[in-house]
């Protein structure tokens, strides 16, 4: 009897090693980009002006080049439209990055952000204290915005919104909304606005490898990243965007691979199936974390062509 139990045990512990697939510096995500981005389209068949199921779902569906459902588009264009209508062209008082949100999904499905519905989104940007209302968010996705395709509206001077991200560098490096040390999620959304000028502005480049720098030291020996209390895909998710639009290759960069672990293995963890993310680990499906987790895998697609997410200009 005991040899027969031990030798169930043997069967059970072969065939759930078996099941465990190896997520390697070399693997292959193109089956699970499919099945994320046919859930981000259909949990979203109304998509509008919202942070869920809405703007960031249309940009990464069309950043992924998805074939989406007839008109998936216009629909969020005209929805889009109609809030504007209903609100006298607010979309809102306090977060400046909603309108970057729209200016860049706006963008990234070959709409004309300085026309919708008869407004102007941009010139919302020509109120500085606006825009750094929200504190370092409203300026990092003003600038990300405006150099998503080269736009140099009259007015606004997006050198005011450098100067001012540059300015809250901490002194070791990176950047945070509030604390004695640089927050991750922070630190990744400014190198994502950055990174257009990388290489190019000497202050800038400076800051952004300090940064770097700091985003090595903090990764954690499992390849992922801690922020607000928790480790989590998301944050991770936004530091393999912001490595991949500065040219750093996150499967083969010996500074992000600890323990034979990389960002793209630790993001694996939180893969509920059926093209589902959870924020942390243990949780339910969450749909910003799977539009996020969508966003790094098709930048590291973006990368291998040498073009950066937040890059519409192609």
């Amino acid at each position: 009897m005991k040899k027969l139990f031990l030798a169930v045990l043997i069967i059970l512990l072969v065939f759930s090693g078996c099941s465990e697939e190896k997520i390697g510096t070399d693997y292959d995500f193109s089956k699970i980009m499919g099945e994320t981005i046919d859930n981000i389209i259909s949990s979203a068949p109304n998509p509008g002006h919202a942070s869920i199921n809405g703007e960031w779902s249309v940009m990464v569906a069309a950043r992924y080049g998805a074939d989406v459902p007839e008109g998936w588009f216009d629909i969020y264009y005209d929805n889009l439209c109609d809030t504007l209508i209903e609100n006298d062209g607010v979309l809102t008082k306090t977060k400046h990055s909603n309108y970057s949100r729209a200016v860049l999904t706006l963008t990234a499905i070959g709409k004309d952000p300085t026309d919708v519905a008869g407004y102007n989104l941009f010139d919302s940007y020509k109120d500085f204290e606006f825009v750094t209302n929200q504190g370092l968010p409203g300026a990092i996705f003003a600038l990300i915005a405006l150099d998503s395709s080269g736009y140099k509206p009259e007015g606004i001077e997006r050198e005011k919104f450098i100067e001012y991200i540059l300015e809250q560098e901490y002194e070791i490096g990176g950047w945070a909304l509030q604390g004695e040390n640089p927050d991750v999620d922070i630190t990744a959304q400014v190198i994502q606005a950055f990174a257009p000028y990388y290489g190019e502005d000497e202050k800038i480049t400076a800051a952004v490898d300090r940064a770097v720098a700091v985003l090595s030291e903090v990764q954690k020996p499992d390849g992922g990243f801690f922020a607000w209390e928790s480790e989590n895909s998301q944050t991770t998710a936004q530091v393999g965007i912001a490595l991949s639009a500065i040219g750093i290759d996150i499967r083969t960069d010996e500074r992000f691979i600890k323990n034979e672990n990389w960002i793209g293995s630790y993001i694996m963890q939180y893969y509920l199936g059926e093209g589902r993310f959870c924020h942390t680990i243990g949780m339910a499906y969450d749909p910003m974390a799977t539009d996020q987790c969508m966003q790094m895998f098709v930048s590291m697609e973006l990368f291998e062509n040498g073009e950066r997410y937040y890059d519409f200009t192609k």
